[in-house]
Parts: C-alpha cells; sequence; structure tokens
C-alpha cells in the first residue's frame, strides 16, 4: 500500500500567516513570488515608498547567521551600497536581523531601505525566513522610513 503525503501537514507545515499595520490611505499590491505588499499613494515624480514581505522555506538546519550571509551577499550586489547599519533586534518574542542602507543605481533617486530577516522553526521539519523589506526614496526617508519601520514593528506571526 502506498503511503499518502499532504500539505500541509506535520512533515509541511503551512505558510505563516502574517499581518502588518499600515496607513490607512496605503494601498495592497499583487506581486508574484511575494505573499504581501503594500505601498503608499503614488504620486508623480516621487518614489513611492512600500513595504514587502515574502516567505522562504529552508531546510532544518537554516539559521539566523545563514540569513545574514544571504543578507550581506544581495547587499553586496546593489550599486553604490551605503550602509547605515545593521544589527539584532526583537520584536514580540523573535530575533530579526536588521539591516538599513541607501543604494543608487545609474539614472534612478537613490532608494533607502530597511531589511528584516526573521528564522522560524517549523516544528523541526523545515524553517521558514520571513523577510520584510522597506523602500523609500532618499529625498523623502527622513519621513518615510519611520513610515516604515513602525509597519514592521507592527508585524504579527502566526504558525498554527
Amino acid at each position: 500500500m502506498a503511503q499518502r503525503i499532504s500539505y500541509p501537514s506535520a512533515d509541511f507545515p503551512g505558510p505563516p500567516r502574517v499581518a502588518v499595520e499600515v496607513p490607512d490611505d496605503w494601498e495592497t499590491l499583487m506581486v508574484p513570488g511575494v505573499q504581501l505588499a503594500v505601498a503608499q499613494p503614488r504620486t508623480d515624480g516621487r518614489f513611492r515608498a512600500n513595504v514587502v514581505v515574502t516567505v522562504q522555506r529552508f531546510g532544518p538546519d537554516f539559521t539566523l547567521e545563514a540569513a545574514r550571509a544571504g543578507l550581506e551577499q544581495r547587499k553586496a550586489t546593489l550599486p553604490e551600497l551605503e550602509e547605515l547599519g545593521t544589527g539584532e533586534i526583537e520584536v514580540e518574542g523573535t530575533s530579526w536581523i536588521a539591516s538599513e542602507y541607501g543604494y543608487t543605481q545609474p539614472g534612478r533617486p537613490t532608494v533607502v531601505q530597511a531589511a528584516r530577516y526573521a528564522v522560524l522553526d517549523r516544528g523541526g521539519v523545515a524553517m521558514d525566513v520571513l523577510e520584510i523589506v522597506g523602500s523609500c526614496g532618499a529625498e523623502s526617508a527622513e519621513d518615510e522610513i519611520e513610515v516604515v519601520r513602525t509597519i514592521q514593528d507592527s508585524v504579527s506571526i502566526d504558525l498554527s
């Protein structure tokens, strides 16, 4: 007799449920490969601040240090990178790698990003890496980065 394997199950947990609180005027976006995306209303000639949430599944041995290495590798590909700071923070009992940086692509305005990564243990069978990246234009970053951080701080995670 063949065995029946299913998803979700104890061997293959379903994805985490993730929620964030955003300003009333922000809009939801549908982006391929992204679990959740929101952005401020569009204004002509300005970079649209946004927050994107993705979840990637890894094997049970994946660590927060491996997530940090992946972040550093990703940042190394960004043009004219200016590191603003990287460290670990705790939000609602979850440890996150938090990194803020700016970069400039030729012919485009400078972008400031706040990236956060958490590694979520899925019952010892898998690790989910939750990534929350907020972006804003450098010209308005002083105000908008606070909005992005507030959205990131509001994250709630449900693993049931």
